[in-house]
């Protein structure tokens, strides 16, 4: 009977999806054979799926990051929005035509709280959009609006905001309920658990009596390590790619 042991994964290289990836696969593998068959204990079993899975969840953070580039767009919107509005309003103050004078003038003098809105702090501009919606939307206001035809701007000015505010609220949130951990450290932790692992596996292989519970330790490290060369080999060839992605 031949002597198995586990190949060395190169797993240390891979990207952090691909590695990720490579320990579920792999956990799932000697999950399904048993961990108590190669005296793994269960704390341990654990601790590595904890990490692969907070390795998984730590990739899926990019989704954060296009959260927080529809944050930039929201809030470059509003800005788009607030300088027509207060641009229609200072060209008002040159039209010829009585009526829409009058009305930028009245505008004008209400809305001196809110000068340099767009260079404001987001937060401060959130709630400084707020108050200036608020006031707009006054009695007094109203006619002045419609002479202008700013009524849609500030609504869409409105829904705009809001949903800033809501996405800004559900990052934090976000942010609150996982409190950021160091992906390196991560990776480190999940490949230590795995070391461990296959090191049972293999000693578990080497001590054991029974020849048909030998032979089935044997076919897991086999298995193994067809897995192992498979992602090997796939690594290679996405990095051949990337490099010829390079010099095109």
């Amino acid at each position: 009977m031949k002597n198995r042991r586990i190949k060395k994964s190169s797993s240390s290289q891979f990207t952090s999806a691909r590695h990720a990836h490579f320990h579920t696969q792999v956990y799932g593998m000697i999950a399904e054979y048993g961990f108590d068959k190669v005296h793994v204990p269960i704390e341990l079993s654990i601790e590595w799926k904890r990490n692969i899975d907070i390795e998984a969840d730590l990739n899926n953070q990019s989704f954060a990051h296009t959260e927080t580039s529809l944050l930039n767009e929201y809030d470059h919107k509003r800005d788009e929005l607030l300088y027509f509005f207060f641009g229609t309003i200072r060209n008002g103050l040159r039209s010829p035509e009585a009526k829409f004078k009058s009305a930028s003038e009245a505008l004008t003098n209400l809305l001196y709280p809110y000068k340099d809105l767009q260079g404001q702090a987001r937060d401060r501009k959130t709630a400084q959009i707020e108050g200036l919606i608020i006031d707009m939307r006054k009695d007094e206001n109203s006619a002045h609006m419609d002479t202008l035809a700013l009524r849609s701007t500030v609504d869409m000015l409105e829904g705009v905001n809001k949903a800033y505010q809501e996405l800004k609220n559900s990052l934090t949130r976000k942010k609150a309920a996982k409190p950021e951990e160091s992906p390196d450290d991560v990776r480190r932790r999940t490949n230590t658990c795995y070391e461990q692992v296959t090191d049972l596996i293999y000693a578990s292989y080497l001590l054991e009596t029974d020849i048909t519970r030998k032979e089935e330790i044997g076919r897991l490290i086999d298995a193994l390590n067809q897995f192992i060369e498979e992602q090997k080999i796939a690594y290679k060839q996405s990095q051949a790619q990337k490099t010829r992605e390079k010099k095109n």
